[in-house]
């Protein structure tokens, strides 16, 4: 961690120097045993988040163990580590213990994100535009045909996440629909760049930076209100940010893998983008802490967001000469 640390500050054009780079992750990361913890803890809720769903996988979609060489359904793993960490964190926030079933919602909910965001990225334009129809008729009418074991999958998945929770609540119900909507837009946006055509600059840049705080926030408060019976306004409003700054972390981390394929996220577009970033993090920190009180959820999630922002700055600096493989799997 302290060579991804050391390598975060020369990104961010803090001086080769000792005490300069000690000096800046005082002033931006979490205490050191926090680090380790968060280190503990993704060794081990990967291992749960394997063993729950590789059995799912097992009965209905096998295939998944063995698409590009398995790393597919490790990235599955990664990403449902990452949402039962985030969850985790956004149950103690609120007050709540984060037992065994709010762990199995959180891996259901991460399953179901990777799954789901596949079948918008992965199967070429045609189907993109057809899964966009399908996924509002699947939320207006809670069914669609399943045509293959993929979908089987996802239903089944998603069909055990809804079972948990009333997806009545007024603020879930406008979470998920509002989540789904932005995913829409982002994946329609990639099917058309043509769509920012006629904006300045200034324009384009609002609109991405827009659509990515909204991906972000609206994929954390879905979650968040999965996991707890009630969200006030107040910490919706201080959670929102963290959920986006993962976005753009994501994106940015993503840059060149997604300028290979021609998708315009605003962290590839803006100047700067690790100060950006870096702008973005330390709003996204004031937020938690100005919303909620010290306790092991802010603690957790401070954390979180300072490891999560400094592997995916290595990232960054990693794919800048690796654009081939988009199958290539991070922590």
């Amino acid at each position: 961690m302290l060579r991804l640390c050391t390598n975060a500050a020369k990104s961010l054009g803090v001086p080769e120097n000792g005490e300069v780079v000690n000096s800046f992750l005082k002033s931006m990361g979490p205490r050191p045993e926090t680090l380790r913890n968060i280190g503990e803890m993704v060794n081990l809720y990967r291992k749960r988040a394997h063993d729950h769903l590789a059995a799912l996988v097992s009965i209905y979609y096998p295939a998944l163990f063995l698409k590009s060489g398995g790393n597919e359904y490790r990235k599955m793993i990664e990403l449902t580590t990452k949402m039962t960490i985030v969850g985790r964190a956004c149950t103690e926030l609120t007050g709540h213990v984060f037992d065994e079933r709010r762990e199995r919602i959180a891996n259901l909910y991460g399953a179901c994100c990777f799954l789901g965001d596949s079948f918008l990225d992965d199967f070429g334009e045609r189907l993109s535009r057809e899964y966009i129809e399908r996924l509002q008729v699947l939320l207006q009418e809670g069914w669609f045909e399943i045509r293959n074991d993929r979908e089987r999958l996802f239903y089944v998945i998603l069909s055990r996440l809804f079972r948990e929770r009333d997806i009545f609540e007024i603020m879930l119900r406008q979470a998920i629909y509002s989540l789904f909507l932005t995913q829409k837009h982002d994946a329609e946006l990639r099917l058309d760049p043509s769509r920012l055509d006629g904006l300045s600059q200034r324009a384009r840049l609002t609109f991405l930076k827009q659509l990515a705080r909204d991906r972000g926030g609206y994929t954390i408060s879905a979650l968040t209100l999965f996991l707890i019976p009630h969200l006030t306004l107040e910490q919706h409003r201080a959670l929102f940010p963290a959920g986006s700054l993962l976005m753009y972390i994501d994106d940015h981390g993503d840059c060149f893998l997604d300028l290979h394929f021609k998708r315009i996220t605003y962290m590839n577009q803006v100047k700067a983008p690790a100060r950006v970033l870096r702008g973005l993090y330390e709003q996204s920190v004031k937020s938690v802490c100005n919303g909620f009180g010290e306790n092991d959820g802010r603690n957790l999630m401070i954390g979180f967001l300072f490891r999560y922002f400094v592997t995916r700055l290595e990232k960054h600096r990693i794919e800048q000469s690796r654009t081939r493989s988009r199958w290539v799997v991070y922590e």
